[in-house]
């Protein structure tokens, strides 16, 4: 028999409302200040900056997306990334810099998150796609 896995307590206090306004600050702050290109940049600045915890980041953005803040973060990073590889601006750039430039802190996180989401390396998608 298959036991499911307890919500954490911190989860179920969030309330739906109050989840959802927090997981619209943290895109905005994320996106706006494009704070998910810094490797360095952590969930507890990010806390700080918005006057909460750490939990409640997490909370928000598992109720509100069904992934956690690291694939959000990602996810942000891949879709930037994508514009370069496919951009003329960009063309004289490496896969593995523009991997960097959108936040990856190092060419193997970049290739496997890229592969794991795409399905092909970042040159392929590059080479199959450009404009």
């Amino acid at each position: 028999m298959k036991q499911e896995k307890a919500e954490p307590a911190y989860r179920s206090r969030l309330k739906a409302e109050r989840a959802d306004e927090l997981y619209i600050r943290i895109l905005q702050k994320l996106m706006r200040e494009k704070l998910y290109r810094d490797p360095n940049y952590t969930t507890a600045q990010l806390a700080e900056e918005l006057q909460t915890n750490t939990r409640y980041i997490s909370a928000a953005v598992a109720v509100c997306s069904g992934g956690n803040y690291c694939a959000l973060v990602n996810g942000m990073r891949l879709r930037d990334a994508c514009k370069m590889l496919r951009s003329a601006k960009y063309k004289h750039l490496t896969a593995e810099e523009i991997g960097l430039l959108a936040g990856f802190a190092s060419r193997q996180a970049f290739y496997k998150a890229f592969a794991r989401q795409y399905d092909c390396t970042p040159k392929a998608y590059r080479m199959g796609r450009e404009d």
